[in-house]
C-alpha cells in the first residue's frame, strides 16, 4: 500500500512538474496563407507558456474543421518549441450562391471569404461542383462561367462557348489550339458558331 502511494505521488509530482518545468516558449506556424499565425494559435489553444509535454496533436482537430485547412500536423523541433504545419486549400474560382461569394477549391470544398480569383461562377439551380471544377481546370483562361439546368456558358478573353455538359467543354478545350473569337455552341452532333 505504501509502495502504491509512493508511485502515485511520484506520478503526480511528474505531472505537475511537466506543466511548470518545460513551458512552450515559441509556437511557429508554417504553410499558412489564408489563416494568420494568431488565428491558428487561437483555434488550437497552443500559446507560449502552455505545457510543452501536454501539447498533443488532438489540439489541431478544431483547426482541421476549418474549410481552408486541408491538413495540419504538430511537430516538436526542440524542447519548448512547437511547430504547426498547415496545407491550406486554394480557391480555383469564386462561386456566387444566394448573394454570397465562396471560394471553390479543387476538392469541392466551399471556402468562406475568398481572395479575388480570375474566374467568377454564377447560375441558376444547384451547382454541380465536380463539373464546375472540371470546367475551370480545362479552361484556365475563363473569366466567367454561368450554369443553368440546360448547360454552361463560359467566357474568357477572346472566346465564349456554351455546352450542355462539362465533358463537352473539356473535349472542346482539349481539341482547340487557340480559342475562337466568336460565340460557339457545342451539341452532341457538332459545333455551331455565331456570325
Amino acid at each position: 500500500m505504501i509502495r502504491g502511494l509512493l508511485v502515485l505521488l511520484t506520478l503526480v509530482a511528474l505531472g505537475v512538474g511537466s506543466r511548470v518545468v518545460w513551458p512552450v516558449e515559441q509556437v511557429v506556424v508554417a504553410g499558412n496563407a489564408q489563416l494568420s499565425d494568431a488565428e491558428v494559435r487561437s483555434i488550437t489553444g497552443l500559446e507560449a507558456g502552455t505545457p510543452w509535454l501536454w501539447a498533443w496533436p488532438h489540439a489541431l482537430e478544431p483547426l482541421r474543421a476549418n474549410p481552408w485547412v486541408r491538413s495540419a500536423r504538430l511537430e516538436r523541433p526542440a524542447i519548448g518549441e512547437l511547430r504547426v504545419v498547415l496545407e491550406e486549400r486554394k480557391a480555383l474560382a469564386t462561386l456566387v450562391r444566394e448573394g454570397r461569394e465562396w471560394g471553390l477549391s479543387g476538392d469541392g470544398v466551399l471556402l468562406p471569404d475568398p481572395p479575388k480569383t480570375r474566374t467568377r461562377i454564377e447560375g441558376l439551380g444547384t451547382p454541380r461542383l465536380a463539373d464546375l471544377i472540371a470546367i475551370v481546370k480545362s479552361l484556365p483562361n475563363a473569366t466567367a462561367i454561368r450554369y443553368t439546368p440546360a448547360g454552361y456558358t463560359v467566357r474568357g478573353e477572346g472566346f465564349e462557348v456554351w455546352a450542355a455538359t462539362a465533358e463537352e467543354l473539356k473535349k472542346w478545350a482539349k481539341d482547340r489550339k487557340s480559342l475562337a473569337n466568336k460565340p460557339t455552341y457545342l451539341y452532341p452532333w457538332g459545333e455551331s458558331k455565331s456570325r
